[in-house]
Parts: structure tokens; C-alpha cells; sequence
């Protein structure tokens, strides 16, 4: 026991949570201040339009404002995939994309989940690692000398179909 630990802890500030909702229409000018990819490729930004309207886009808010989003779409070989992840510079290493991908589990519908990332995003692979998801296989000649790197998460079989 430590005289004062007990006040030290209690008077630490608490972070805000993110507050994790589907995105709509209105919210597009956020989702591209999370990627920066998608401002410069209209491809992209076709993309999150439509994946939107189709309610496959989740995001991330922290004190009003827009932390990030994950789209989860439901045709991966008829199982739940994540094609999408995307953090705001501001909010990296704040726990937002962990809770994007628990949010994803939570609504995919599916027992099974997956996801892909370039050989080369390290600090994608690691995330994915954090939550849970394991390698599950490659596919070679989508990017040139970059192979695509899917990963797996066993969701149970008890999930509503």
C-alpha cells in the first residue's frame, strides 16, 4: 500500500472513448481527411461513396470529430472482410483502429472474418496481430513485388446468419 497511490490514479483525466457509428453521406468530407489516398483517387472516393450508402462503412468519432472508419463488407467467399482501415494522422496509436476492428467483429454476421494488407505495411500487420486475426494467405500480382497478405479471426459459430 502506497499513502496517495490511490489519489494519483483516481485524479488521472479519462480519455473519451470513440463513439463508433455507420457512416452517412454527410460525413464523406471526414472519411477523406482519414484518407489520404482517397483525396487524390477518384477511384477511392467512388469507393467509400458507395460503400456507405450501402451502410458497410463504420466510424470512429472522439470529441466531435472524425478519428477514422473501416468498411465491412460480407462477400469474401461468403464471410465477412475488412477491405478498409484508415486512421486520421491526429488519432494514430490512440486505440481507434482496435476499436474500428472490434466494432467490425461485433457487426460482422459471419463466423469467420477477414482481412488483407501489403507484405510491406509492417504497422498493418502488427495491428492485426494485436486483434487477434492470424495469416491466413498471399496473392501475388495485385501490387507488383508487394503480394497481398490476408489474415483470419475465428468469430464462432454461433453468429446469426
Amino acid at each position: 500500500y502506497a499513502p496517495g497511490l490511490r489519489w494519483a490514479i483516481s485524479a488521472m483525466p479519462s480519455r473519451p472513448m470513440h463513439h463508433i457509428r455507420p457512416a452517412i453521406d454527410s460525413d464523406f468530407p471526414s472519411l477523406l481527411a482519414c484518407d489520404p489516398y482517397a483525396r487524390s483517387h477518384a477511384e477511392r472516393q467512388a469507393f467509400l461513396r458507395e460503400k456507405t450508402a450501402a451502410g458497410a462503412v463504420l466510424l470512429a468519432e472522439r470529441d466531435g470529430s472524425v478519428s477514422g472508419f473501416v468498411v465491412l463488407e460480407p462477400g469474401f467467399f461468403g464471410h465477412g472482410f475488412i477491405s478498409l482501415i484508415a486512421v486520421a494522422d491526429a488519432a494514430r496509436r490512440s486505440g481507434v483502429a482496435l476499436a474500428l476492428l472490434a466494432a467490425a467483429r461485433q457487426r460482422c454476421t459471419t463466423d469467420k472474418l477477414f482481412t488483407s494488407t501489403n507484405a510491406s505495411n509492417l504497422a498493418a500487420q502488427a495491428l492485426f496481430a494485436q486483434a487477434g486475426f492470424v495469416p491466413s494467405g498471399r496473392v501475388d500480382n495485385l501490387d507488383p513485388g508487394d503480394p497481398e497478405l490476408i489474415f483470419f479471426k475465428a468469430l464462432g459459430s454461433t453468429r446469426a446468419q
